[in-house]
């Protein structure tokens, strides 16, 4: 998945003058982060809100909510894998700048603002995506529950269904998800028929040596 995800966006730098806006707001977040500061206080607001949407949405009811400048917490009457791993793979600013863009929409022409609303979208991908890598190279006691190296991987794969479904929102004439999905399931095929044909290959010249 991860390969495919990374051929795709390749593929889709092709289309970087058109979606020029895009780009200047990935780069003008990364300039913002290391000229200036970390906006943390904000990345963990949305990090608590991701944990409380998502306990909300599993049926949980909060009891505490917290947010300081540099962590924050929030209790819940239950939990499982995803209310722990929602915040690595939930974009909740982009996603709301996307559900605004896409309800502004029913009430008026939001053609006139496509640019303004691809370079808050590349911005604030760049702000997940910095500030996620950045959280995940501190201890974080959320990978323990379920296994450090099962949560990583959790997270990579659900933060690249996560983007695909979003580029598909944002660049519908550049992204599909159908093709992807296929693609995806090729990648996995041939890579497993590599895998076994080796393995195929190890067991003969062992029966041969014998």
């Amino acid at each position: 998945m991860a390969y495919t995800f990374v051929r795709n966006l390749l593929c889709f730098t092709a289309f970087a003058n058109r979606y020029i806006s895009f780009w200047i707001g990935i780069l003008s977040y990364i300039v913002f982060q290391v000229v200036f500061y970390k906006p943390m206080r904000t990345y963990v607001f949305g990090h608590e809100l991701s944990h409380a949407i998502a306990g909300v949405l599993s049926g949980a009811k909060i009891k505490k909510f917290n947010v300081g400048k540099k962590s924050g917490s929030v209790v819940l009457t239950k939990d499982n894998i995803w209310i722990t791993l929602t915040p690595y793979f939930f974009p909740i600013y982009t996603i709301a700048i996307v559900i605004i863009y896409i309800c502004l929409g029913w009430v008026t022409d939001v053609k006139q603002f496509y640019e303004y609303f691809l370079f808050f979208v590349g911005f604030s991908i760049a702000f997940h995506i910095a500030l996620t890598i950045y959280i995940l190279s501190i201890d974080q006691p959320d990978l323990k529950v379920y296994g450090t190296f099962f949560s990583y991987v959790v997270i990579l794969a659900v933060n690249i269904v996560v983007f695909t479904l979003l580029a598909y929102l944002i660049f519908r004439d550049a992204i599909s998800i159908q093709d992807t999905l296929m693609q995806s399931y090729d990648s996995i095929s041939g890579i497993y028929k590599f895998l076994c044909s080796g393995v195929l290959d190890i067991c003969l010249a062992f029966q041969k040596t014998k």
